[in-house]
């Protein structure tokens, strides 16, 4: 055999060889065949779902903040969530439930100490029975199970579905019981606030009697009061959603900055370099004119008042999505029963096994047509490493 075999000489040694070839080839391709005919059939049952946008996540707020950041809230949200069902999907607890429930141990025929046992089975429902696909695009969540029953298929990503549901409801009503609890402090502190503030008003005119406000002196209060009743929204909109959210979500990294911003417009309209007080009041007492500090009480009471007013429609309507039972995702496709096994593929693994013991066969034909073309080579070589170890 030359180095510079051409085609001709390929085939010719391929022509010489062609027992061994056609042998090889017989024997994988029936063997591939028998393999194919004894292998289990293979059943997938598929799920598609989507998360629900919960356009109420922070109650009536959601209004203003979708005006702030648009339509990449509900993406965010979305993202998050679909992000968040696969971990739990994947999360051990989560598998252990579903071995447990469809007996996986006897299933996968493994036979080891229960602890061994165990994990071998978290490993293969994860990487060989079970397949979890997110598209980032469309934000679907592809649920399917591969087992050797049509039924079982089915029933594995029902159970899923059912599960995924049972732990977002049940993290749902903590959130909720959370956001209430919250608007329920806010609205009843300020309530107290227009109380004493309503007693205060009342003493300083039942002393005082009635003070006239000039109307640039009106405008200005009205200005401010505006101001400060924006600040203290943008602050209940932002603790809320720190309830709701992480620190580092875009919707708490905006609501920080919105209210940074009106806070700096609070300061400028007191032309002070002082922070605000806790409660956001006036300190009256130390506005020496009468009329202003008469001014100064009015518009404590119409920032409390408006405060309220903001706030106790979403108190009620989180005290309502306490007790509902909304979803956490839609289902696009629900899990079936298979028509089709889904594998083997037969005829695509004879005519893949026959190929390669083909190729492999006719590798092997031009190794032993070399080896005995240059035999006297070999012997010499196979003498010479022999010879010197013996």
């Amino acid at each position: 055999m030359t180095k510079d075999m051409g085609i001709l000489d390929l085939a010719l040694v391929l022509a010489k060889k062609r027992k061994l070839v056609i042998t090889i080839t017989l024997l994988a391709a029936i063997g591939a065949v028998i393999y194919a005919m004894l292998a289990p059939f293979y059943w997938k049952s598929t799920a598609t779902i989507i998360p629900v946008s919960d356009s109420d996540a922070i109650g009536g707020f959601s209004t203003n903040l979708l005006d702030m950041v648009g339509g990449g809230l509900i993406k965010t949200q979305k993202s998050e969530q679909a992000v968040d069902f696969i971990n739990v999907m994947k999360s051990r607890t989560f598998r252990e439930k579903v071995i447990e429930e469809f007996d996986l141990i006897p299933y996968f025929k493994i036979k080891k100490p229960y602890e061994h046992a165990r994990e071998l089975a978290l490993f293969k429902l994860q990487n060989s029975m079970m397949r979890l696909v997110y598209d980032q695009e469309s934000y679907i969540i592809s649920i399917s199970a591969e087992t050797r029953d049509k039924s079982m298929s089915r029933e594995v990503v029902d159970f899923y579905l059912k599960e995924l549901e049972d732990y977002n409801q049940s993290t749902r009503v903590t959130k909720g019981r959370m956001k209430r609890e919250f608007l329920e402090g806010q609205v009843n502190q300020h309530m107290a606030d227009v109380d004493s503030l309503a007693r205060a008003l009342r003493d300083f005119q039942t002393k005082n009697k009635s003070i006239a406000l000039d109307k640039q002196t009106e405008a200005m209060v009205a200005m401010y009061g505006e101001s400060v009743t924006q600040y203290m929204q943008a602050e209940v909109e932002y603790e809320l959603a720190r309830n709701q959210y992480s620190e580092s979500s875009p919707i708490v990294l905006e609501l920080a900055a919105k209210k940074a911003l009106l806070a700096n417009k609070v300061k400028e309209l007191e032309g002070s370099n002082t922070s605000l007080t806790p409660d956001y009041l006036i300190q009256i007492d130390k506005i020496p004119n009468l009329s202003m500090q008469l001014a100064m009480l009015m518009i404590n009471v119409e920032i409390k008042q408006k405060i309220i007013e903001y706030l106790y429609p979403q108190y009620e309507l989180a005290k309502l999505e306490e007790l509902k039972d909304m979803p956490s995702f839609q289902v696009i496709d629900a899990p079936r029963e298979a028509g089709m096994r889904s594998k083997p593929k037969r005829a695509v693994m004879v005519i893949i096994i026959t190929l390669a013991a083909f190729i492999f066969s006719c590798v092997l034909a031009l190794v032993v047509s070399g080896l005995e073309h240059n035999s006297e080579k070999v012997g010499q070589i196979w003498n010479t490493f022999w010879g010197k170890k013996h």
